[in-house]
């Protein structure tokens, strides 16, 4: 574990693994690094993994201003210039993802690899009216209340997942992940970041080979959205050389619920950047 000093503010970040190439994971709103806590092992048996803290989050600082994919965005492109990695494979989950791609779209020298998990590209309005009532909930009971922790849950996991013994776990497991790794200003602010972002204009910029997966039941970042959004299949259609890969019968926490299966998809797809880099 360690920490890096970029653009006013202090990164923390932890590596794992020794393989010859780098895969950055940026985790999604509240939950910080843990949010790769089924998956990251396997990668590092396979990648150097790179965890990190966004700015508001977990272990990095956490100061209360206005927030942007843009702002995490150029954050994460100096941490890799304060760590001494040139290029890196990128896995973004929710508004991880989010934030990969507008990393993609303003510093593409910096990615071989990208991987978009459940995230968007612009939010519709079902999903504007959806963060304003995480920040309604989030001011009156707290980040870590029941009330915040049965919204994400119904909206995030499948029915089928929840339904299962370890279902009832996710409620708690919600409470101390966002209780840990984010105060009420930060997530409001990332509400509103995610509600006004515009990322469209970054996609047709991307030059990295790119996977965007989603899962078929993800109802909180859906492969299509409303009109006024831009989902999964918007994202993978308007990417030069993107693929979508839509994984049966989870939700938008794809790496909970089929943590084996997502590790393989993400590790053949980034086998396959490494040849074509290397030819």
């Amino acid at each position: 574990m360690a920490d890096a000093h970029v653009n006013g503010t202090r990164l923390w970040y932890e590596v794992h693994g020794e393989g010859a190439e780098h895969l950055l994971q940026i985790g999604g709103a509240g939950f910080a690094h843990e949010n790769f806590g089924f998956v990251t092992e396997d990668f590092a048996k396979r990648f150097t993994v790179i965890d990190f803290d966004l700015r508001g989050y977990g272990n990095s600082d956490r100061p209360e201003q206005a927030y942007s994919m843009e702002l995490w965005a150029d954050d994460t492109a100096r941490l890799l210039d304060a760590i001494g990695v040139e290029r890196t494979h990128v896995h973004g989950t929710s508004m991880g993802g989010m934030v990969a791609l507008a990393l993609a779209g303003r510093h593409p020298e910096k990615i071989d690899g990208l991987v978009v998990d459940c995230a968007s590209a612009k939010s519709d309005q079902m999903s504007r009216y959806r963060f304003e009532i995480w920040k309604l909930l989030a001011q009156a009971y707290g980040t870590g209340s029941r009330a915040l922790a049965l919204e994400l849950a119904t909206q995030a996991a499948s029915r089928a997942y929840l339904d299962t013994e370890q279902g009832p776990e996710l409620i708690p497991v919600i409470q101390g992940v966002l209780e840990r790794n984010c105060s009420v200003p930060v997530f409001c602010a990332a509400c509103d970041a995610m509600s006004d972002m515009d990322l469209t204009p970054y996609l047709p910029r991307i030059t990295a080979p790119t996977l965007v997966m989603d899962g078929d039941q993800d109802f909180l970042t859906p492969i299509d959205q409303g009109p006024q959004g831009a989902g999964s299949r918007l994202i993978a259609e308007t990417i030069p050389n993107a693929e979508l890969y839509v994984i049966e019968g989870v939700g938008h926490t794809n790496l909970m619920e089929a943590p084996a299966l997502s590790v393989e998809v993400v590790s053949a797809f980034l086998d396959r950047v490494a040849t074509q880099v290397r030819a």
